[in-house]
């Protein structure tokens, strides 16, 4: 397994300010300095050493997502592909996607929401492969809104003239937020959107700092466990099947190497796919390269793993983006954005 750096891709005049999921503090802090994980022997994977294998450099921030991938390192799914991976955790994507077009890295996971913004501003990235999805089950989210268990504020269009905690203002967060206070009958334009890193806002919540936060896992478990209340799951407000991530590549590299982008597309669905099978050691993959303390990551909710990219919800998320001033034109950030490479 590579060792976690926290390299910081050099930026350009041309740096692209990206907002969203990839912003702020990622939930479960990683170590940069420390190895991931055990070192398990590849099942059914070639006995060639690592300098054999291609290295595929993988821009990321330490979500819950990501995990697969390491998981899939570990049993052999890379290796059996000739392929060994490389992922450097970056503080979001307005670093990350010039870098990648600037062939620094080979493939960026990020935020939906930042891939349609890349994809309206006319940079040459598309979507191969889903980062992740959320679960659909409402209450049963890895995402949403939590106030305070004596609030006043019963649902999200309560949150009219009200303050919430989100990790980017003009992010994901937001942009499904957005959606949930219209679907119960409010004004979005009212709310107050105040950026806050993920693991500030719960004490900031207790404070009355804020009226509610929009927080993911395991920061949302945590907050819930302390007694306060799930108002809105605003993922599923965006569409049952919102696609939360992507794993994007440029057009360059797929032209110019498309079995490498299908081999490792190939390797991230399977790897995704035993992760959803073995839930024990996705979870026990967790604790490995984050801060997330073993008995967190046993109950927390996992992000839910889809493919191909259905073309509602992925229609509805580059709306939803829209609709909160991120981007001009809807049709803009699909166009072209999502490519099935393994056709």
């Amino acid at each position: 397994m590579k060792r976690i750096t926290a390299a910081l891709a050099a930026t350009t005049a041309s740096l692209l300010l990206l907002t969203g999921c990839g912003s702020g503090t990622p939930s479960g802090a990683a170590s940069s300095s420390g190895e991931t994980g055990n070192q398990a022997g590849a099942e059914g994977s070639s006995s060639a050493a690592s300098d054999e294998l291609t290295t595929v450099r993988v821009a990321a921030v330490p979500v819950v997502d990501v995990a697969a991938i390491y998981l899939g390192e570990e049993k052999g799914f890379f290796a059996e592909k000739g392929m060994t991976i490389d992922i450097q955790f970056t503080p979001g994507s307005s670093i990350s996607i010039p870098a990648l077009l600037q062939d620094q890295y080979d493939v960026v996971y990020t935020g939906s929401v930042n891939a349609f913004q890349a994809r309206e501003t006319g940079l040459p990235v598309i979507a191969v492969a889903e980062g992740g999805r959320t679960t659909g089950e409402p209450g049963a989210d890895h995402g949403g809104v939590v106030v305070p268990e004596d609030s006043e504020i019963q649902d999200a269009g309560d949150l009219e003239g009200k303050s919430v905690a989100v990790n980017a203002v003009k992010g994901l967060h937001e942009a499904a937020i957005r959606q949930s206070v219209k679907k119960a009958g409010g004004d979005p334009d009212l709310v107050q959107f105040l950026e806050l890193p993920l693991p500030d806002m719960q004490p900031a919540l207790e404070r009355g700092s804020v009226d509610a936060i929009s927080t993911s896992e395991p920061f949302l478990g945590n907050a819930k466990d302390a007694g306060h209340r799930l108002i809105a799951d605003p993922y599923i407000d965006v569409d049952p099947e919102f696609v939360t991530a992507v794993y994007l590549t440029s057009e360059q590299k797929w032209a110019e190497d498309p079995q490498f982008v299908k081999d490792f597309v190939e390797v991230v669905k399977r790897s995704q796919e035993y992760a959803t099978e073995n839930p024990d050691e996705f979870r026990t993959e967790l604790s490995n390269f984050t801060e997330i303390d073993p008995q967190t990551a046993e109950t927390m909710i996992l992000t839910k793993f889809g493919w191909g990219f259905p073309e509602q919800a992925m229609q509805r998320g580059a709306q939803a983006t829209e609709e909160a001033g991120i981007i001009e034109d809807a049709a803009a950030g699909l166009d072209g954005l999502v490519v099935d490479v393994q056709q």
